[in-house]
């Protein structure tokens, strides 16, 4: 917020999404869990503030082999099937004896398995290991989860460049996290690529499977304003199929290009709709745009009560808002006060789940 007094129109205006510059959208709309259920590399910081994912745990085992490949089928499908079940210590035992027989899939769940720590303590220097031998096969999951390890750091010594070439063996299979995250090192110019271009290319090959991170990285790009490739309507489309696909920095960020009708036609009830999707989410953003909508009664009713709420709370999680502060004084003690018990509440609930 640059000034205490800035209308609505103009606040949202301000804030809209830039690829030359990171905002608050950029630094705190990340999701806490994105197309993975996971972590963020921190320091990594592609265009706009996105964040190169790293999905962990696997949400599902890799896929097996085909048939005829080193071993019995009938023996790969009992491990993989222990695996989804749950039987870890079953599927520890049949993949360790065929991951010996060097069958690549079972080298893999093996990873996977310490990885997580199912059926065995979790190491992520073994997990390497066992993703180092399946790579070396060929295998496009284990080399992207080995590559991600080598971009952190992880269980290895960190090497960017090793993760790229990991990236590329898994991109050629099509892997959609593969073509995000060595998208992002073409862009960053890291890890020995250095091909906007082909960045371009490659998050929009991920964009097509859906994968939310490449899309928002997508959207941003079409939405620069000194990109020669700008086109907002295109950067609407693919901000709109991340929003959709439950990327919270894309909700907020489609939120404001739905009130601005910056590359879609204006809908504040729309808008509202998306920054609470994301305020619901833990964004401490959307909450202060959200808390916004509510005090000047656009898209969403008039309500000074749940506008104070949502700018508590997101003033309790370190965003705070020169405006929606002076508003909050503006009102009645027995508004403020009960603002205050909400967002003390949500606050309780918030760490309570996280232990």
């Amino acid at each position: 917020m640059r000034h205490a007094v800035v209308c609505l129109s103009v606040f949202l205006s301000l804030s809209a999404p830039s690829l030359a510059a990171s905002d608050a959208d950029a630094q705190h709309a990340a999701p806490a869990g994105s197309a993975v259920a996971g972590a963020r590399i921190n320091g990594m910081t592609p265009p706009g503030g996105m964040t190169v994912s790293l999905p962990m745990p696997l949400q599902t085992p890799p896929r097996a082999l085909a048939k005829g490949e080193n071993t019995s089928d009938a023996e790969r499908d009992r491990a993989y099937g222990a695996f989804q079940r749950g039987f870890f210590l079953t599927a520890v035992a049949i993949a360790t004896r065929l991951a010996n027989d060097n069958d690549r899939a079972a080298q893999t769940l093996l990873g996977v398995l310490y990885e997580r720590g199912y059926g065995v303590n979790q190491n992520i220097a073994t997990s390497a290991s066992w993703y180092e031998l399946a790579a070396a096969q060929g295998d496009p999951q284990a080399a992207y989860r080995l590559g991600l390890y080598y971009l952190l750091g992880t269980g290895v010594t960190r090497d960017e460049t090793k993760a790229g070439d990991l990236f590329e063996l898994a991109a050629k299979a099509g892997l959609g996290g593969a073509l995000y995250n060595l998208g992002v090192l073409h862009m960053e110019n890291r890890g020995g690529r250095r091909d906007p271009a082909q960045a371009l290319t490659l998050f929009e090959q991920a964009a097509q499977q859906s994968d939310t991170d490449a899309q928002y990285a997508l959207a941003l790009a079409y939405i620069d304003k000194d990109s020669l490739l700008r086109d907002d309507r295109l950067g609407a489309f693919w901000m709109g199929r991340a929003a959709r696909g439950n990327h919270i920095a894309a909700q907020v960020h489609y939120g404001i290009m739905r009130y601005n009708g910056h590359g879609v036609e204006p809908d504040k009830e729309d808008a509202a709709t998306w920054f609470q999707r994301a305020a619901t989410a833990g964004n401490p953003v959307a909450m202060n745009r959200l808390a916004r909508l509510y005090a000047h009664g656009q898209g969403v009713g008039f309500d000074p009560l749940e506008a104070a709420s949502w700018h508590l709370i997101a003033r309790n999680a370190g965003v705070s808002d020169l405006w929606l502060d002076g508003y909050l004084e503006s009102l009645d003690d027995k508004t403020q006060s009960e603002a205050s018990t909400r967002a003390s509440q949500w606050t309780d609930v918030g760490k309570a789940a996280e232990h």
